[in-house]
């Protein structure tokens, strides 16, 4: 008799301590940095996760691994800082990247450049880029070593993020 009522007595104690559960305020967790929001955080692009993003892609693909190189970063900020001052997507021609290269006194043997904007995140970045014929073969630029990456955020503007994606082949 006495266990009989134990059990609606266990039965509901199990069931306060569920709804106890259910009404608290839930963790947050966290964002990986290629998912993060950048025209809401207004931070730079990760580069330890973005070139992480893009290694893993080159291995499924058959080719070696990217290494950051800081020179090259500098160049891809540069050339998404003129784009964010245009207002608009331009050309490496038009953003003076060979001339930027140059004058960084980094002197490739070939490099290759996706220019972009209004992606949100990196994962947006990387996906519009392999769904683009031109930007996914220089992803895959079987030449690339090493790689550089920026992003320039301006907030009233119709794209918001601009992104330039530089990789290379040292001499």
């Amino acid at each position: 008799m006495r266990q009989m009522h134990l059990l609606p007595l266990g039965l509901f104690a199990s069931a306060a301590i569920l709804l106890g559960s259910c009404s608290s305020t839930p963790e947050r967790v966290p964002v990986p940095p290629f998912y993060e929001r950048l025209d809401q955080t207004q931070r730079p692009v990760d580069p330890a996760s973005s070139l992480g993003m893009l290694n893993q892609y080159r291995g499924n693909n058959g080719l070696r691994p990217l290494v950051w190189n800081q020179t090259l970063a500098r160049v891809a900020k540069s050339a998404a800082e003129k784009m964010a001052a245009a207002g608009k997507v331009l050309g490496p021609a038009e953003v003076n990247l060979a001339g930027e290269l140059s004058a960084s006194g980094y002197r490739p043997k070939s490099y290759v450049a996706n220019l972009s904007a209004g992606y949100r995140t990196f994962a947006e970045a990387f996906s519009g880029w392999r769904e683009l014929k031109d930007n996914n073969a220089h992803m895959l630029d079987g030449r690339g070593v090493e790689i550089g990456l920026a992003t320039a955020y301006v907030p009233g503007s119709k794209y918001r993020v601009f992104w330039a994606l530089v990789i290379a082949e040292p001499q």
